[in-house]
C-alpha cells in the first residue's frame, strides 16, 4: 500500500500550503537533472515561520520520468489521494514507481517517487535523490 512521507528539509523543514513554493524555472539538463528555482514563503516553512520569502534550488538527481499536472485538475484526479500532506513528500510502495517500465540496465531498487506541489501544478517525479539549497 502506497504510503505518504513528507520530507523535512534541512534548511526549510516540512513544507505546507498552496502559497509555500513559487516556481520561477524549471530546467532538465544533459546529466538527468530536473531544476526548480523560486522562492518558498517563510511562514509556510515550519523551520522558519518568518514573513520573508526564500530564493531556493530544488534538484532532482538521475530523473527519469516526471509527471506535470496543473493543481485544480490534479485535484480532480481519482488515483490521487495526496492531498492532505505536505507541498513535499516521497512516496513509499508507489504504484507509478513499480508498474513503471524502466529500463532492465537500470536498478530500480534506487529509485524514488516524489511529488512537489507548488502554487500552480504538481509534479510526480521519479529520480534516485535530491537536494535543495536557499540561494
Amino acid at each position: 500500500m502506497e504510503k505518504v512521507v513528507e520530507i523535512e528539509t534541512p534548511t526549510f523543514g516540512i513544507l505546507n500550503g498552496r502559497d509555500c513554493i513559487y516556481i520561477n524555472s524549471v530546467t532538465q539538463d544533459n546529466y538527468g537533472n530536473l531544476i526548480f528555482k523560486g522562492e518558498i514563503n517563510g511562514n509556510l516553512a515550519d523551520k522558519i515561520k518568518n514573513d520573508k520569502w526564500f530564493p531556493y534550488t530544488l534538484t532532482f538527481h538521475r530523473v527519469i520520468t516526471y509527471f506535470c499536472c496543473e493543481l485544480d485538475t490534479y485535484e480532480n484526479i481519482d488515483n490521487y489521494g495526496y492531498l492532505d500532506y505536505s507541498d513535499f513528500n516521497v512516496i513509499e510502495n508507489s504504484k507509478w514507481l513499480a508498474d513503471f517500465p524502466i529500463r532492465e540496465d537500470f536498478d530500480k531498487s534506487i529509485y524514488k517517487h516524489y511529488q512537489l506541489f507548488t502554487y500552480d501544478y504538481v509534479y510526480n517525479i521519479i529520480a534516485v535523490s535530491f537536494d535543495i539549497s536557499s540561494n
